[in-house]
């Protein structure tokens, strides 16, 4: 097993990790006691070659990817904390024809795992439609974010093995 990423998975999610990271020139005593992640990538590389390296991650991604593909790929790595988020309901609510506010909340249930707060029955109430309706509205929207992600991870995967960043198998 090298030191490099497996797959673009593995690279986007500790690029996006790395960039947030702050850098201490000096451990302090905060630092010392933080536990670390598993699997240190890129071990032979000082802290700031690591940012240098997530930076270029993330700057293939940003060159290969659509605007759409960008947006669902970052809002699934940060629970839907970026400004590109935004983009993707836009996106999603005029491609879909629905409320931004309701595919809002279907694309962080689908980013951050977490339970919507609505139910299917107040919406259903909202939209005088039945559940069954708001159901299917949100499999499609879900489907839809499913193959966005698969589609810009493909296309990032091979961007990353051209760039050298992943290993071929």
């Amino acid at each position: 097993m090298g030191d490099g990423f497996g797959n673009s998975h593995e690279a986007v999610g500790w690029a996006l990790r790395r960039v947030r990271t702050p850098i201490y020139d000096r451990p302090s005593i905060w630092e010392l006691g933080r536990k670390t992640s598993g699997r240190d990538f890129l071990p032979g590389l000082n802290e700031w070659d690591k940012v240098a390296e997530a930076a270029l991650i993330l700057k293939n991604m940003e060159r290969h990817c659509t605007k759409q593909h960008q947006a669902v790929i970052l809002t699934y790595f940060t629970g839907g904390t970026v400004r590109e988020t935004g983009v993707l309901i836009e996106y999603l609510a005029k491609y879909f024809g629905r409320d931004r506010w309701f595919v809002m909340e279907i694309v962080l249930n689908w980013a951050k795992g977490k339970r919507m707060r609505h139910t299917t029955e107040w919406w259903a109430k909202k939209y005088a439609v039945n559940q069954s309706t708001i159901t299917r509205w949100t499999q499609k929207i879900k489907e839809k974010l499913d193959e966005l992600f698969e589609f810009g991870m493909s296309v990032v995967d091979d961007a990353l093995i051209a760039s050298g960043h992943i290993e071929r198998a």
